[in-house]
């Protein structure tokens, strides 16, 4: 009985409705027949783009930052910017500046873990790679290691510890002493002394810490902030990361899953007084 009574009140709201759509049917039939055709037409799998996507259609990134990041450049008037990337994990993988570097853009890469640096070597060997952590001060910390080459590896004890009472099925694995430079120090020493047009920031559970500790203020920073507010253990630092870097000229433009973009303040004024 179900399904007769589904299709007779289906009817009656198209007769209900159709006075109103009349005008417009023919238009709706036509929009159906563009994406029957459109959708027969292309094959997902070996699908190379369209000539007006300006940026692509593949993200590296692991929540799409990358194409917001594309954007946000592009009303800069910044067709390859210059980044610093701390944390930045993997070449390729969860890359915030995967995509950037294959647009020509050269930066300068900085990740802790050793096992990962040989592959930054082999696909971004323009870059800087720097085998260094960096942290609130220059010193030596505890690097650990929950697994050989994943994100999810720290220099805060509490975030990895956090994470594994979440994921029973991980645990430390392995504790190595790496050097630690500041925010400061690495560009001082690695990028000229200039900060990048880009910086992305993602040490799982320290981007607070290393934030707080570098003098970067909006006058003498990045043109755009791509920082992670929730790391591996599920502490959302959103609130205090903005009210740090509110205070020193920069305004969020953009939020994802687990980061936030900020734009100079001053950028986001002239673009909405532009509109």
């Amino acid at each position: 009985m179900s399904i007769p009574v589904f299709r007779a009140t289906k009817r009656k709201l198209y007769d209900l409705t159709r006075p109103i759509l009349g005008p417009h049917l023919e238009k709706l039939k036509n929009f159906r027949s563009r994406m029957s055709e459109t959708g027969n037409s292309v094959d997902p799998w070996n699908y190379k783009g369209h000539p007006d996507q300006p940026f692509g259609h593949i993200t590296y990134a692991q929540f799409g930052e990358d194409i917001l990041l594309l954007n946000l450049f592009t009303k800069l008037g910044i067709e390859r910017p210059s980044f610093l990337d701390i944390g930045a994990h993997h070449p390729l993988n969860c890359s915030n500046t995967a995509l950037l570097y294959s647009r020509g853009s050269r930066g300068v890469c900085v990740e802790a873990n050793p096992n990962l640096v040989g592959a930054f070597s082999e696909k971004r060997p323009e870059d800087l790679i720097l085998n260094i952590g960096c942290g609130p001060q220059k010193g030596i910390l505890d690097f650990f290691m929950i697994d050989h080459s994943s994100g999810r590896n720290t220099f805060d004890r509490a975030t990895a510890e956090a994470f594994i009472k979440a994921n029973p099925n991980f645990s430390i694995r392995e504790i190595r002493k790496i050097p630690i430079l500041t925010l400061d120090e690495i560009v001082s020493g690695h990028c000229c002394g200039r900060w990048p047009e880009f910086l992305s920031l993602d040490v799982e559970g320290l981007d607070l810490a290393v934030l707080k500790a570098s003098k970067l203020t909006s006058s003498n920073g990045p043109r755009i902030i791509c920082v992670e507010a929730v790391a591996g253990n599920d502490n959302d630092l959103s609130k205090a990361i903005e009210h740090l870097l509110h205070n020193r000229g920069f305004t969020i433009a953009a939020r994802t899953v687990a980061n936030l973009i900020f734009c100079r303040t001053e950028d986001l004024i002239l673009w909405n007084s532009e509109n």
